[in-house]
């Protein structure tokens, strides 16, 4: 029995006798991202995370909404620089009457040690303050640095819909939701093996993995917030049954007022 039990750590956890199958994503993302101002503004502002990686800068536009950027304050300067498309208070050098800027660019340094500055450890929070007309508004990101390859170039802030408004809540992507799915189903085959249990730290970290994932953290960010490697990660995904390209649930498709869907679909031999 404590032989099986070794066996399967090992298993689980380094995968020394078999490749690691990576799981694949279901669509290449475009490189500009839409971020609704009802999220990163105001009191139901959920918060959106923005990834920086070394070497590929990334873009935090408000053109579509025709704000002006008037101040913004980045609390750990110590891996991130900024600039803007203009002129702000301390980038630059304008007239007061003058500042004003539509873009923020943010990039990754090699990190600096700032005497009495403690580092952030979860991400540094970037505050922007925008004018439109006499309304001022406050925009909160939470700034990490990116692994990986990079996944977008830039997060365009747009209006909310009348329906956004209301919701006021970013809709989760099926892949988020598939990702949740498989990695709580490679636990609970784990814990059948007896390679964990569900009393331990790792079992607590993966479980909080499993819901920020479910809300639509994205997944390295999840994994590295949760404390799990995402070797460990993409191993429970396997073994939860995630091994070929999954795609979204079609959707009902009206030919001749006719509503065609899987089910009643007919295919002729």
């Amino acid at each position: 029995m404590k032989a099986r039990y070794l066996f399967g750590l090992s298993l689980l956890f380094f995968s020394a006798s078999a490749p690691l199958v990576l799981p694949v994503q279901t669509a290449t993302a475009g490189i500009v991202r839409q971020v609704q101002a009802s999220q990163v503004s105001g009191e139901k502002a959920t918060g959106q995370t923005v990834q920086v990686w070394a070497g590929h800068g990334v873009s935090i536009s408000f053109y579509r909404t025709e704000e002006v950027i008037k101040k913004i304050w980045l609390d750990d300067p110590s891996k991130f620089v900024i600039d803007v498309d203009g002129c702000l208070e301390g980038l630059g050098r304008c007239s007061r009457e003058g500042t004003g800027a539509g873009l923020i660019h943010l990039r990754r340094i090699e990190t600096v040690k700032i005497p009495g500055l403690p580092q952030a450890t979860y991400g540094t929070h970037l505050t922007v303050i925008t004018e439109s007309g006499s309304t001022k508004k406050s925009y909160h990101f939470r700034i990490v640095p990116g692994t990986g390859k990079p996944e977008y170039s830039q997060l365009e802030i747009v209006g909310d819909s009348s329906n956004d408004r209301e919701l006021r809540q970013p809709k989760v992507d099926y892949t988020a939701i598939s990702d949740s799915k498989y990695i709580a189903k490679g636990m609970q085959f784990a814990l059948s093996k007896q390679w964990i249990t569900s009393d331990t730290p790792l079992w607590e970290r993966l479980t909080k993995l499993v819901e920020l994932r479910s809300l639509g953290e994205e997944l390295t960010i999840a994994a590295s917030n949760a404390g799990v490697s995402m070797k460990l990660v993409e191993k429970l995904m396997l073994m939860g049954g995630k091994r070929l390209l999954e795609m979204p649930p079609p959707k009902p498709v009206e030919t001749n007022n006719t509503q065609l869907t899987p089910s009643n679909l007919v295919v002729e031999k």
